[in-house]
C-alpha cells in the first residue's frame, strides 16, 4: 500500500512539471462542438485538481501485467489523466489508451484493469471501452461482426503487432475534460464487414472520487444496416485487487453477489431491479451459512438446480453434497496448465453422481481470491482448493486444484465418506477500512422512449487465475440505424466501501441513456478547408485563410446531409475520403473480400503492405466536396494568422498582470465580440456587413435559430451556464445567425499560444468515396 500512494505522489508531482496537452484547432473544435453530448451533470461541477501527461511512463511495478503483453504497454499508451485528492482513496490515474479505452485504472490498491493475459488481446478486451454487435450480420458466414472500441484481435501474424487500435480522429485534454474521437474496429480480424461506427469518448473529473464517464456512437454508414446489441462499458476488473461484487437492491441497499459464475454462466440483473448501481470491493464477509450453490430433488437426486437459501421451495428439494462414489478414484491433472495454478496441483475425483453435468466452476467456489477447506465429515481431515475448475464433469467428475497429492485424497476420502465444504476466510474487513470501486449504471428509466427492445442490464462474471479479471458490463439492447447517435451516461467512483450507497444512490438519477439524430444536440461549428500551394488547412468560424482557396464548407457536428472526411497517411502517402478504408498510396479501397485497415502499402513494390495508417478527422462535408484537394499535405497553421515580430518569440503561459496601454498594431481578420476601450490603430479587414465566404446553401440548411431547443428533446434538461459570455452587438450579420450554434465556443478569437505546438500530420491526398 505504502509503495503504491508513493508512486501517486511521485506521479503527481511530474505530472505537475508536464506542459498541458495540446491539440489543433480541428480536434478543440470536434471535440468541445461536436453535438453529440448533452450538458455535464448538474452533480459533476470539475475540480481544478486534475492533471494530464503525454509522457509515457510504465507503471508495471504496480499494475503487473502479464508476461505476454508487457511490451505493448506503450504501444496502448495514449495519455494519463490524474485526480489528486486530499483524500488517497479519492485518488486516481486514469491511463487512457489510443483506442480510447481505460487500458490502466490506478486507485489506493492498486490496478483495477485486469492484466491482459492473453497473447491476442492485447489492452482490447478486458480494459473499459464500448462494444456495438450487428445481430443481423454477426454470425454470417462465421465471421463474427463486433465492433471494440479499443481495437483488434491480434489473429494474424503480420500486421497486427504492434497492435491495431481503433484510430484515434481528434483529441482534446484539458481543464476537467479528456475527450477523444476513435474508428471503432471490427475485433475478429479479417473481416468482411465495414465499420460504419465513430466513438466518442469523454472522461470528466467530478471531483472527490467521481469520474462523469460519457460514451456515444455515431452511425455514418450509407446503408441501412442496424447496431442493436451494445456494451457500455465493457470492462474487467483486477479480481485480486477488488475479489468482491456487490449489487444494489431497488431501495439502494449493497448486497455481496455471492457466489460469482464464471463468465459464459454469468449472472444477469435488469437495471430497474437494482438501485442504480454496483460496487466491488476488497474484503466483505463471506455469508457463514454458505455450502455448495446446487440442490438436487428429494425425489430424483440426479436432477439438481442452482440453488441458495432464498429460493429453495418447501421440502421437495435438498442441499447438494460431495460423498465418495469410487475407491482411489483421485489423479492428478495437467489442467494447473491452462488456469495459472501450481504446478501439479490440480487432480479430479469420483465425488458426483448425476444425470446432468455442471461443467462450470469458479475459484474459491465463487470467491475470487478466497479458497475453500473440504473436510472428510467423518475423520476431520481437511485440505483447501483455490479453484474449483468444474464441480461435477460429466455428471461425475470434480476437477480443482489441491493443497494435497492425489494420493493423500484417495487414503484420506474413503468411498461412503461425506464431505463438506466451506470458505477457509469467512470474516471480511469492515467497510470503511477497505476501498471500493463503483459502477453507476442508472435504473433504466428510459426504458419505453422507443430507443430499446428490451430492458437494460447488468452482466458479470469471473475470468480465471491466468486473467485475474471479473467480467463486468451494461447492455443496451435497442436499435442504432445510420444516421443516428447512441448517447450512455455512466459514473465511476473510487472511494471507501461505507461511502458507496450514499454516493450510487446520488448519482443514479444522472446515469440514463438516449438514442438521437446526430447534430441534436447543436449544429456545430463552420469549418472550411483551404488550399494553398501543395498544401490545405483548415479554419473554424468566420476566419478567412490568407492567401489561399476555399475548397470546401462542413461543420464539426455530424448530420445526414454531411459525411464525415478523414485525412489519411501512409508512410509519403496521403488521401483525403469518406470513406476510411482507402488506400493513401493507391487511393481506393484495395481490399476485396476482407478488410485489412491495419495494412497499407508504401508503395508499388510493397506487396506485403508493411505501413500502417494514420486516421484525422477533418470535419463532416456534403459528399465529394472536397476532392479537390487531391493528394496534399495538410499544415495545421497554414492559416493561422502571421505572428508580430515585435512581442518575444515565445508567449508566456501566465497571462500580464496589467493591461497594455497600446492597442495591437495588427488589424484582426475578424471584429472583436464586445466594444473596447481603445480604437484600432488600423481598420478592421471586415465590416459588419462583411460578405462570408461560405457558400448560401450551407447557411441556409438551418431551418431554425440556435436558441431554439434541440429538434430531439433530452431526457436530461440542461443544466449548464453559459461558459461564455456574450455581448450586445454580434459581429456576425443577423441573416447568418440561424445557422450558427450560439452554445459552441467560437473560434475565431486569437489561438492559444499552445496552439503552436500542435501536432502537425504529414503525409499525400488522392480523393476516394463511396463507404457504404
Amino acid at each position: 500500500m505504502n509503495a503504491i500512494l508513493s508512486f501517486f505522489n511521485s506521479a503527481l508531482v511530474l505530472l505537475s512539471l508536464v506542459v498541458p496537452v495540446v491539440s489543433d484547432q480541428l480536434d478543440d473544435v470536434l471535440t468541445t462542438s461536436s453535438g453529440i453530448f448533452p450538458s455535464d451533470s448538474v452533480k459533476c461541477a470539475g475540480k481544478s485538481s486534475t492533471s494530464f501527461s503525454s509522457v509515457f511512463r510504465s507503471t508495471n511495478h504496480i499494475s503487473a501485467w502479464s508476461d505476454v503483453n508487457v511490451e505493448y504497454e506503450s504501444d496502448a499508451f495514449e495519455i494519463d489523466m490524474t485526480h489528486d485528492d486530499v483524500l488517497p482513496e479519492r485518488s486516481w490515474t486514469l491511463r487512457l489508451g489510443k483506442g480510447g479505452q481505460i487500458m490502466s485504472l490506478i486507485v489506493q490498491p492498486g490496478e483495477s484493469i485486469a492484466n491482459q493475459a492473453l497473447p491476442n488481446a492485447i489492452w482490447i478486451d478486458l480494459v473499459q471501452q464500448m462494444v456495438a454487435v450487428n445481430e443481423n450480420l454477426n454470425g454470417v458466414g462465421g465471421k463474427a461482426n463486433f465492433i471494440h472500441g479499443a481495437g483488434v484481435y491480434a489473429n494474424e501474424t503480420e500486421g497486427t503487432k504492434p497492435p491495431f487500435y481503433s484510430p484515434k480522429l481528434a483529441l482534446k485534454c484539458d481543464g476537467n475534460d479528456c475527450t477523444i474521437i476513435n474508428w471503432g474496429q471490427q475485433a475478429h480480424i479479417p473481416t468482411p464487414w465495414d465499420s460504419p461506427l465513430l466513438f466518442y469518448t469523454r472522461y470528466r473529473d467530478c471531483g472527490d472520487g467521481i469520474i462523469q464517464y460519457d460514451m456515444a456512437m455515431y452511425h455514418f454508414g450509407q446503408n441501412a444496416s442496424t447496431f442493436g446489441f451494445f456494451n457500455t462499458p465493457w470492462t474487467g476488473v483486477r479480481t485480486s485487487t477488488f475479489p468482491d461484487f456487490l449489487t444494489s437492491d431497488k431501495d439502494g441497499n449493497l448486497k455481496l453477489s455471492f457466489p460469482l459464475n464464471s463468465f459464459g454462466n454469468e449472472q444477469i440483473l435488469n437495471l430497474d431491479q437494482t438501485g442504480g448501481f454496483s460496487t466491488f470491493a476488497e474484503n466483505v464477509d463471506i455469508p457463514v451459512d454458505y455450502f455448495l450453490p446446487f440442490c438436487v430433488e428429494k425425489s430424483n437426486p440426479k436432477s439438481w438446480h442452482n440453488c441458495n437459501n432464498e429460493n429453495i421451495p418447501n421440502n421437495s428439494w435438498r442441499r447438494f453434497a460431495f460423498d465418495v462414489k469410487v475407491a482411489n478414484s483421485a489423479s492428478h491433472t495437467d489442467h494447473w496448465k491452462a488456469y495459472g495454478l501450481a504446478e501439479k496441483s490440480t487432480v479430479r475425483m469420483r465425488w458426483c453422481d448425476l444425470a446432468t453435468p455442471i461443467r462450470d466452476g469458479a475459484w474459491g467456489w465463487g470467491a475470487p481470491g478466497q479458497s475453500v477447506t473440504i473436510t472428510n465429515e467423518d475423520t476431520g481431515f481437511s485440505f483447501e482448493s483455490d479453484f474449483i475448475i468444474h464441480y461435477c464433469w460429466v455428471g461425475v467428475w470434480t476437477y480443482m486444484s489441491a493443497s494435497v497429492d492425489a494420493t493423500v485424497i484417495n487414503n484420506r476420502f474413503p468411498v461412503g465418506a461425506s464431505i463438506s465444504v466451506e470458505y477457509t476466510n469467512k470474516n471480511g474487513d469492515t467497510w470503511n477500512e477497505q476501498n471500493a470501486l463503483t459502477f453507476v449504471h442508472g435504473q433504466g428509466n428510459e426504458y419505453g422512449e422507443g430507443w430499446h427492445r428490451a430492458k437494460s442490464r447488468i452482466r458479470y462474471g469471473t475470468t480465471n487465475l491466468a486473467r485475474d479479471g471479473t467480467v463486468f458490463t451494461t447492455n443496451f439492447i435497442g436499435n442504432l440505424r445510420n444516421g443516428e447517435v447512441y448517447f450512455s451516461r455512466k459514473f465511476l467512483i473510487s472511494d471507501t466501501l461505507s461511502h458507496m450507497e450514499k454516493l450510487g444512490a446520488e448519482l443514479s438519477d444522472e446515469a440514463y441513456e438516449e438514442v438521437y439524430q446526430a447534430g441534436s444536440y447543436g449544429g456545430g461549428e463552420i469549418i472550411n478547408l483551404w488550399t494553398r500551394g501543395v498544401m490545405f488547412g483548415a479554419t473554424v468560424g468566420y476566419e478567412e485563410c490568407t492567401n489561399s482557396t476555399l475548397v470546401c464548407t462542413g461543420t464539426s457536428s455530424p448530420a445526414t446531409e454531411r459525411r464525415p472526411l478523414f485525412y489519411i497517411t501512409c508512410g509519403a502517402n496521403r488521401i483525403v475520403t469518406h470513406n476510411p478504408y482507402t488506400d493513401p498510396y493507391y487511393g481506393n479501397v484495395t481490399d476485396s473480400e476482407f478488410k485489412r485497415p491495419y495494412k497499407c502499402y508504401l508503395n508499388a513494390s510493397d506487396y506485403a503492405r508493411s505501413g500502417r495508417g494514420t486516421w484525422k478527422l477533418l470535419g463532416f462535408f456534403p459528399n465529394g466536396n472536397c476532392s479537390s484537394i487531391g493528394n496534399l499535405e495538410y499544415a495545421s497553421d497554414l492559416c493561422q494568422p502571421a505572428p508580430s515580430s515585435i512581442p518575444t518569440e515565445i508567449k508566456t503561459m501566465l497571462p500580464s498582470l496589467t493591461p497594455n496601454p497600446m492597442p495591437s498594431p495588427i488589424s484582426s481578420p475578424t471584429p472583436s465580440k464586445c466594444e473596447t476601450e481603445k480604437p484600432s490603430l488600423k481598420a478592421s479587414s471586415s465590416q459588419n456587413e462583411v460578405q462570408t465566404p461560405l457558400p448560401s446553401s450551407l447557411l441556409s440548411q438551418s431551418s431554425s435559430p440556435s436558441n431554439l431547443q434541440s429538434a430531439v428533446q433530452s431526457s436530461k434538461p440542461s443544466s449548464a451556464v453559459a461558459n461564455f459570455p456574450t455581448c450586445s452587438n454580434t459581429h456576425i450579420p443577423t441573416e447568418f445567425s440561424p445557422s450558427i450554434d450560439s452554445s459552441a465556443q467560437s473560434v475565431s478569437n486569437p489561438p492559444n499560444f499552445l496552439s503552436k505546438l500542435a501536432f502537425t500530420w504529414y503525409g499525400t491526398l488522392v480523393f476516394a468515396g463511396g463507404f457504404v
